[in-house]
């Protein structure tokens, strides 16, 4: 599908994709930019339940080892560079 984009930068997200992700008249979205995508999520409220389910989640991750972090590490040393 295509949309296209007004003086304004607007745009009307076609009514099948609407329907599709559940979208209505006030809702808001999450807008983000990576790797040539724009991405559009609907923004869910952060209820109790919400919240206790992600920190819930938060606590069956496992320990992070040295060699995680020495990964990790080099992983955002490559990203800081390619920013150079």
């Amino acid at each position: 599908m295509i949309a296209n984009v007004s003086v304004k930068g607007q745009m009307v997200i076609p009514e099948a994709i609407r329907e599709q992700a559940r979208i209505k008249s006030g809702d808001e979205l999450d807008v983000g930019y990576a790797n040539g995508l724009i991405v559009l999520r609907k923004r869910r409220a952060m209820t109790p339940a919400r919240v206790r389910s992600l920190l819930l989640g938060g606590r069956e991750l496992p320990e992070m080892t040295p060699a995680d972090e020495t990964t990790v590490a080099r992983a955002l040393q490559q990203v800081r560079s390619r920013r150079k």
